[in-house]
């Protein structure tokens, strides 16, 4: 359903814009009507009944009204608010009809509600136009026509065409259909030189991109084929061809030799925007290239990773780029790239601030600021620690603080990583930001992404930085995007991820200190009772997720119920993400339909997010871990702390690199569902169950509980 807003200033032709409601309505459009005079209003409403959606006479909104909250009576908002009423409407009293209606269409939030959503915004006479201007300032997407135009009724036809395109640009398949797209996108290439038609063929890799991520991936292949046989630049070419790809790989495919050659083309444009120093140019491809090479689909929660495979190989695209050289270098390493280094745009690198002086024989607490990064919870034990430290001061810097603007995302990081290479200037962060940067002696950013990224960029000299990885990152880009050369410490949560990491990134070796520290854990709290019921029950901590694999436990749980029918499976924890990748998506439904078959639905109890996991697990006699990639197994650890026979999966991704047995007993570790099954019957018997919990427990607590840990992360933290 294609809107159009049409707003009329002049109602003295009533015929005639009844006629301009019927061109619009037969070109298969909807129709609202915002007039700026009321006039008639019942002869109106007779003569468009039928024709139109809805019918409007604006009216100016001068409650002065925020959220719905009117001003405190005679307070200053109140009195600026009277100041300003009295004066537009002294304003409506005497202008113009131009005048006038600018001003309804400013103050009637009726207009700024229809016009938001509104293709196609219309001035049907010459008063209504300013009007018009004003409305479509709320929708820099909305064409805008008026009446009179030579041209409109052909207008109206390629809109009605094409409107699905601009729809997807706004707002994704919120409005449109693929097919539709699909569709529209035909008649543009049909006909790319019009001129209307012309700045929508410039839209193509958006509109792939936006297919792609709305997972309408065969609409997304042919809009890119057919993209590509337009007269499109060289580099717009690279950059469709990659999309194809990134869309082919999200679809669940892998074609390893096109996403190699398609990246390299497309990154050699990349070297030539870079030595020509247009550094968000630049930035758009590397986001194309590493949303291809780095795709979820491939890495993320899959049984095997060609990066973890072959991270050498795999990534040889990427590192081959001038590019990515410079992405990865030092502080103006890179400035002779530019093809003029003595550009007088090229400022270097802002100096670095130093920390604020401490006085004079006062106590010198270690100042440390701890930077969370996107998943803050994981820091939550680390800063209630510190903070209870007396030979620590601690400050917290969360850099994705609501309402608070950063250069945090994506592509304006990249620009900035791009300027720091190549000695340019970039923004600074903002003076509270700076302040807390100056202050610390360490910053400690909890993952490698895009906090450890900006931190590195904008921390001074003065500063140690420390850097914990997780599993994740190991799949991601920003450590391919960091100037190593600025870290002191990195803190591998696994020996495994600290194996791939300094394979895939040997800038690595710049880092004076690289250790292996398990998460913060509190274990000795588990140790409750075990309630009855717990001998045939098995837990899984955190569950609904594709890279926990809890098929594969459905699958132990189906065997263990086959022998007896007494076992059942507590799933602890939230459910699947209703937002998810295309992969994650189908692995969900799979679950669902696996979950509801005979053998394994009545053995199943869902149990949901709790805040008392030691209470719930009181009901597990073994835990159980499925995963298919992990850093460090928080839950399941937990879960054996509480006296569960742990039964853990060799993490298939990480199997090569030693990963479940590299963390926990040997005798813990199976790879089949078969071989799950055989261990936990062999301690189906209370007593050797019991005995083997005990064990489970003592093992953990004396090897991962933040007693036994927190020496070592302290050493590490504070340089000690």
């Amino acid at each position: 359903m294609t809107e159009v807003l049409l707003i009329v200033g002049d109602r003295g032709n009533t015929p005639r814009l009844v006629g301009l409601v019927e061109r619009l309505g037969s070109a298969g459009l909807t129709v609202r009507v915002a007039t700026t005079t009321s006039g008639d209003s019942a002869d109106l409403d007779e003569a468009l009944d039928g024709h139109v959606a809805e019918t409007r006479v604006l009216r100016m909104s001068l409650s002065g009204r925020r959220d719905g909250v009117a001003p405190p009576r005679f307070s200053k908002r109140w009195a600026r608010v009277v100041a300003r009423n009295a004066v537009v409407r002294g304003w409506a009293r005497v202008a113009r009809p131009e005048r006038r209606a600018w001003l309804l269409a400013k103050y009637d939030p009726w207009i700024r509600r229809r016009a938001t959503r509104a293709d196609l915004i219309v001035a049907a006479d010459a008063a209504a136009a300013p009007a018009a201007e004003r409305a479509a300032a709320h929708n820099k997407g909305a064409v805008r026509l008026s009446a009179s135009d030579t041209s409109f009724d052909a207008v109206v036809a390629q809109l009605a065409a094409t409107v699905p395109l601009r729809r997807l640009l706004r707002s994704g398949l919120d409005r449109t259909t693929a097919e539709e797209v699909v569709a529209a996108w035909g008649r543009v290439a049909a006909a790319p030189g019009e001129p209307r038609l012309h700045e929508l063929v410039a839209e193509a890799l958006p509109i792939v991109h936006a297919l792609r991520r709305a997972h309408a991936f065969e609409a997304a292949e042919a809009v890119a084929r057919s993209a590509l046989g337009l007269d499109l630049s060289p580099a717009v070419h690279a950059a469709l061809r990659v999309e194809l790809v990134a869309n082919q790989i999200a679809a669940g495919g892998y074609p390893a030799d096109e996403l190699a050659a398609s990246v390299r083309e497309l990154l050699a444009h990349a070297d030539e925007a870079l030595r020509a120093g247009d550094l968000p140019g630049v930035a758009d491809m590397v986001v194309q290239a590493i949303e291809a090479v780095l795709n979820r689909e491939l890495h993320a929660d899959v049984l095997e990773s060609p990066l973890v495979s072959d991270p050498v190989g795999f990534l040889a695209p990427l590192r081959e780029s001038l590019t990515f050289r410079a992405l990865r270098a030092p502080a103006g390493a890179m400035a002779g790239v530019l093809a003029d280094p003595d550009s007088p745009e090229r400022t270097g690198v802002p100096a670095a601030a130093s920390p604020p002086p401490r006085l004079p024989g006062s106590p010198a607490p270690h100042r440390v600021l701890v930077v969370p990064g996107d998943y803050p919870h994981f820091t939550q034990g680390i800063i209630s620690a510190l903070a209870e430290e007396p030979d620590v001061e601690l400050r917290v810097l969360n850099l994705r603080e609501p309402g608070v603007l950063r250069r945090y995302q994506r592509a304006t990081l990249i620009t900035d990583r791009l300027a720091y290479g190549v000695g340019r200037e970039f923004p600074a962060p903002a003076q509270a930001d700076s302040d807390l940067l100056s202050w610390a002696d360490t910053i400690f950013v909890d993952w490698c992404d895009n906090a450890a990224l900006w931190v590195t960029l904008h921390a001074p000299a003065s500063a140690r930085i420390v850097v914990r990885v997780h599993s994740l990152e190991a799949i991601s880009h920003q450590p391919h995007m960091i100037d190593w050369s600025r870290v002191s410490d990195v803190i591998f949560v696994g020996g495994h991820v600290r194996q791939l990491l300094e394979r895939a990134v040997p800038e690595l070796a710049a880092v004076p200190g690289r250790h292996v520290v398990p998460n913060e854990m509190r274990l000795e709290r588990f140790g409750l009772a075990k309630r009855a019921g717990a001998e045939r029950t098995l837990a899984m901590v955190g569950w609904a997720q594709r890279v926990k694999d809890p098929l594969w436990t459905l699958d132990v749980l189906s065997q263990l119920r086959a022998t007896d029918p007494r076992w059942r499976l507590l799933l602890i924890g939230r459910d699947f993400n209703a937002r998810a990748h295309a992969g994650a998506m189908a692995y969900c439904e799979e679950f669902r339909e696996r979950a509801a078959a005979d053998d394994v639905r009545d053995g199943l109890v869902y149990v949901g997010y709790t805040t008392d996991l030691p209470e719930a697990l009181r009901d597990a006699g073994f835990v159980i871990s499925a995963s298919r990639r992990e850093g460090f197994p928080v839950g399941p650890t937990e879960g054996a702390a509480s006296g569960a026979v742990p039964i853990m999966r060799d993490w298939p991704m990480y199997a090569s690199y030693e990963g479940a047995r590299g963390v926990f007993p040997t005798e813990w570790v199976v790879e089949r569902p078969e071989e799950a099954v055989e261990r936990i019957l062999a301690f189906a018997d209370p007593e050797r169950r019991d005995a083997e919990g005990a064990a489970a427990r003592r093992h953990v607590v004396k090897n991962f509980d933040w007693s036994v840990v927190e020496p070592h992360f302290r050493a590490v933290l504070l340089g000690e």
